[in-house]
């Protein structure tokens, strides 16, 4: 089963769905992402584009998912 790491993340006033990590990239379980995703985001986030961006939330999907902004 496909498992989608999903970040909010907000800078002012914008708010975007970022995927930051598959279970098909990453070998990430539902387990290991509720437990570390907040681990792998703020890694993910350091080392990316959105450094100055900021966490808003995040959310383990199942399955393949699209972001809203990209839908």
């Amino acid at each position: 089963m496909l498992i989608t790491l999903v970040a909010v993340l907000c800078n002012s006033q914008l708010c975007l769905e970022k995927v930051v990590t598959t279970s098909d990239q990453s070998g990430i379980t539902m387990s290991a992402c509720a437990v570390n995703a907040q681990i792998g985001i703020a890694d993910w986030l350091a080392k990316g584009p959105y450094h100055a961006w900021r966490l808003q939330s995040y959310k383990c999907v199942l399955g393949k998912y699209v972001p809203k902004n990209e839908a």
